[in-house]
């Protein structure tokens, strides 16, 4: 059977149409040549059959529970948008009413879940029986009571509350080493205590009495006689270290609280004045890295600068501290370029800086050429006029290294242990690779040893 002619569409030629076994044969092959591409689609989650699919199989992913949907604020918060993406035919979710059911709270063990005490009338009894006693003024009573509660009632609001009401009965009876203890305790038990920013303001004025007792310029109604130590008023022993760390306290239990940095500023005034000054330079360091709004930082870098300067010690120690000092300028300038008049006594302290760091340059260099390392010496001394020509030292620099370039240079010896090629080293372990350690892996099996045969070598 000859076949007749087909459409064609260029010339518009008419041709009988194809039989229905042929259009059964073109589907067969259009599905054949489609399969690759859904198979790829179904791989690949931007296809938009892969889309459907996560949107409808709940094996995919896990739903969203009713309580996360209720922490959605509105249409345009993000989790609410992810699930009406991902399950577009569910109704929108309602906001539950309910308390969640797992909430934290911050204890002396840890995190742990929050459980709204039981009502116990007895406790209730107690404490306000304690409160009562603390109002009238009856503070030795109050103390009694307030620390047995706090015992038998230790991890629940009573126990909180009367901790604290502990520590203030204390500190009204002038009682300030116990009161200061109670305070710790109640933070270290409570971590998360309603209570904190008055704990670290009453810590704050303990440090301060017990820091005027060596303050000269302190006025006569803060200082306590010698007596306070048996009474109380003040530690047995070391009453400028407790003072300290009562400082540390009010920084470390609340960084974030309006007395931290200035209980850190005082902590490293503390060292300067004891000429303590590397100390002081860390604390300055912390202060400006951890405060940097403090009203106080223009005054934390100017001291910081001051206390590293005094803290050099001269060229025959190190001299890190001197580089720090011009990285501090350089960070205090930008900090405050609304200052630069100001600025003449930090210029001044970068000549110093220059000063310093160009004659401990030429002390190195000096040292190297005593013992005949002429190389060392003249790239020492050769620094100099290059980084600090203005300097006095860049003369006796020059003048050295004229010196220097008559010298004769020392090559170096190489070293006494020789190891033959092929032979075992001494120094690396014979193991499963057959001897093949450093030497083995970089210098063709000569080992540490075979170094030493190279001219000039590190040996």
């Amino acid at each position: 059977m000859v076949p007749g002619p087909r459409h064609d569409v260029r010339k518009g030629e008419a041709g009988p149409e194809p039989s229905p076994a042929g259009l059964a044969r073109r589907l067969a092959r259009s599905c054949l040549l489609l399969l690759p591409l859904l198979l790829a689609g179904c791989q690949s989650f931007s296809s938009p059959l892969a889309q459907w699919r996560a949107a409808f199989d709940g094996n995919l992913f896990k739903r969203l529970s009713p309580e996360e949907m209720a922490d959605a604020s509105g249409p345009s918060d993000s989790t609410n948008l992810l699930q009406r993406w991902l399950t577009p035919r569910q109704a929108p979710a309602i906001k539950s009413s309910a308390e969640p059911s797992s909430t934290l709270i911050l204890g002396s063990n840890g995190w742990r879940p929050f459980a709204k005490p039981a009502p116990n009338p007895q406790a209730d009894a107690e404490y306000q029986a304690a409160l009562k006693l603390f109002q009238q003024g009856k503070l030795d009573e109050a103390e009694t009571a307030f620390a047995k509660i706090a015992k038998d009632r230790k991890g629940t609001p009573w126990g909180e509350n009367s901790q604290y009401y502990l520590a203030e009965s204390q500190f009204q009876r002038k009682k300030y080493v116990d009161a200061h203890d109670s305070y710790e305790k109640l933070h270290a038990d409570y971590p998360a205590t309603e209570y904190l920013a008055k704990l670290v303001e009453r810590e704050y004025a303990i440090a301060q009495l017990w820091l005027a007792q060596s303050d000269p310029q302190a006025p006569s109604s803060q200082k306590i006689p010698w007596t306070g130590h048996f009474d109380g008023r003040l530690p047995l022993i070391d009453t400028q270290g407790s003072g300290l760390r009562a400082l540390e306290h009010v920084r470390q239990n609340h960084p974030t609280g309006p007395l931290a940095d200035d209980a850190a500023l005082q902590i490293a005034q503390y060292y300067v004045k004891h000429n303590d000054f590397e100390s002081a330079a860390l604390y300055y360091d912390q202060f400006i890295a951890e405060y940097r709004k403090s009203p106080y930082l223009q005054r934390a870098q100017l001291e910081a600068i001051d206390a590293r300067m005094k803290g050099y010690l001269g060229p025959e120690y190190d001299g890190s501290g001197l580089e720090k000092v011009r990285l501090l300028v350089r960070q205090t300038m930008q900090s405050f370029p609304e200052r630069q008049a100001s600025y003449e006594k930090l210029y001044h302290t970068l000549d110093l800086v220059n000063e310093a760091q160009a004659e401990k340059t030429f002390k190195d260099g000096m040292y190297y050429k005593r013992i005949g390392k002429v190389a060392s010496a003249e790239f020492y001394l050769g620094k100099i006029p290059q980084r600090w020509p203005n300097s006095p030292w860049a003369v006796k620099a020059k003048t050295e290294l004229a010196q220097l370039a008559k010298m004769p240079r020392k090559p170096s010896k190489p070293s006494k242990i020789i190891i033959p090629p092929g032979g075992n080293d001494p120094f690396m372990s014979a193991g499963p690779m057959g001897g093949m350690g450093m030497g083995g892996m970089g210098m063709g099996g000569m080992g540490m040893g075979g170094m030493g045969m190279m001219p000039g070598g590190m040996m």
